[in-house]
């Protein structure tokens, strides 16, 4: 793809102006060098890091939405992202103009290439980029093969579904399992990636990425926060500040360390929105979700894909991200999809959405089956098959050793960390598997950090961490009956 969009990778560079960058983090000699605490903390606070930071200092990602102004220029040329403007248009103008521009950004990608897979879910943003494909076959303007690749337990819905839809479109299906082994796998490959997500993010991607005879993949992780103004569950009119919440509420890190950092966190939020000047409020909390949660957390994670396959996110080309911020937020709804979808092939509308079972868009309709909505157990594999694993790095003394971790918290966790056994992982289980990713990166290239000192203030945040959790575990508990 020539342009650049939303979900464009990005690189590790050394130096002014990124002059020295690779494709890993792997490829610097990291040996010796110091922690990032910035980073760390930005981390425990969201999940992500922010802006270009990685772990390390010294080593940063290239700039998001921007280019070398010339091949052996050392200046970059940043884009200038589309306006939130308030457009009214009704859902069916919506789907229709989204119909277009996602199929010329589909047929970009898919130019040249003769077989390409799709990671197909039986969520809705899968499914549109895959009926949208099958447009472009039915009308012959892309003549190639299609593998649907999916991963999950083997009989949740998002397995299940995704095979109905590929097996209706007749193309070859591709099921990748997920394991408390592929979990395993994944807390080590975090670490060789520079531990800048938890494990829980990594799926089946290393599997799906030595998938033999495809030329690239589409995938349509952007499609809830552009197709639909939806992150995580809120409209982008609901979106809280960035650091209104999940400020290190498990007190792992030192208080001292806290204090220095969060002038650094703040500060890159502050830079990376002067980029954009003149935005709303609403325009930069999208901005933000785009530029650190969906580039740090999922478009690192689906670098592992790209290594070996070329993937291309959908709804991430400035034609098609800019449509649909040009419209009022009232415009951004489900019904969207629901009249995209009686445009395309397939009767999608037909098969359930995964994450209720109902028909996509009817509340009122009935659930169709008994099949589950969660694709994994990572929460009772961590607490369960993989405990001894995450807890072993965890105490091993590396984190320790840095000194800017609470030990005290640190233990407290390890030893109160819930064995209960409902599949899902929570913040708490993320945490945990990230550590262990965290300590065998730190161990594998002799990372540093300067010490801080232990205060007081330390064990009131720990026990205020405890009782905090304590109280969020009782309240699952009960909601849970």
């Amino acid at each position: 793809m020539s342009k650049l969009g939303l979900g464009t990778r990005t690189f590790y560079s050394e130096g002014e102006n990124c002059i020295n960058y690779k494709k890993h983090i792997s490829k610097f000699d990291l040996q010796g060098r110091l922690v990032d605490p910035i980073s760390v903390m930005e981390f425990l606070m969201k999940n992500y890091i922010f802006s270009n930071r990685t772990m390390v200092q010294g080593i940063e990602r290239t700039p998001w939405m921007a280019k070398r102004a010339s091949k052996d220029s050392e200046s970059w040329s940043y884009l200038d992202l589309p306006p939130h403007l308030k457009d009214k248009k009704s859902s069916p103008e919506v789907a229709k103009k989204l119909k277009q521009l996602l199929e010329i950004e589909a047929l970009e990608f898919l130019n040249g290439k003769r077989n390409i897979g799709i990671l197909l879910s039986g969520g809705m943003d899968s499914r549109i980029v895959a009926a949208i494909v099958r447009e472009l076959q039915v009308t012959g303007k892309y003549t190639g093969d299609v593998t649907a690749l999916t991963w999950g337990l083997k009989d949740s819905r998002d397995v299940v579904y995704a095979q109905r839809i590929a097996q209706s479109f007749g193309w070859e299906f591709s099921y990748k399992p997920l394991t408390e082994e592929v979990l395993y796998n994944n807390i080590f490959l975090t670490a060789e990636r520079g531990a800048e997500y938890s494990p829980v993010h990594l799926h089946a991607m290393a599997d799906v990425s030595k998938t033999i005879g495809i030329d690239g993949i589409l995938a349509g992780s952007y499609g809830d926060s552009i197709g639909r103004g939806e992150y995580s569950g809120r409209k982008t009119s609901e979106l809280p500040h960035i650091l209104d919440r999940h400020m290190n509420h498990f007190a792992f890190l030192r208080a001292s360390v806290e204090k220095a950092a969060i002038h650094g966190v703040r500060a890159d939020l502050e830079r990376e929105r002067s980029r954009f000047p003149g935005r709303s409020e609403m325009s930069y909390r999208e901005i933000e979700m785009q530029q650190h949660y969906m580039r740090r957390q999922l478009n690192a994670c689906m670098e592992v894909i790209d290594d070996r396959i070329p993937l291309y996110q959908m709804f991430t080309s400035p034609d098609v991200f800019g449509f649909m911020w040009s419209l009022d937020p009232s415009c951004r709804t489900d019904d969207n999809y629901e009249h995209l979808l009686e445009l395309l092939p397939g009767n999608l509308l037909d098969i359930p959405w995964a994450r209720t079972g109902r028909r996509y868009n009817k509340a009122n309709s009935i659930v169709e089956d008994t099949l589950t909505s969660r694709n994994n157990c990572y929460g009772k594999w961590l607490r369960h098959d993989l405990r001894s694993t995450v807890l072993n790095e965890i105490n091993s003394g590396v984190l320790q050793e840095l000194g800017i971790f609470n030990e005290k918290s640190l233990d407290m966790w390890a030893k109160h960390w819930p064995k209960t056994t409902y599949a899902k992982a929570d913040r708490l289980d993320e945490k945990m598997a990230w550590l262990a990713s965290f300590s065998v990166f730190v161990r594998n290239n002799n990372l540093k950090s300067q010490v801080n000192k232990y205060s007081a203030l330390d064990d009131f945040n720990r026990l205020k961490a405890f009782a905090y959790t304590k109280l969020y575990h009782t309240a699952l508990k009960v909601s849970k009956r």
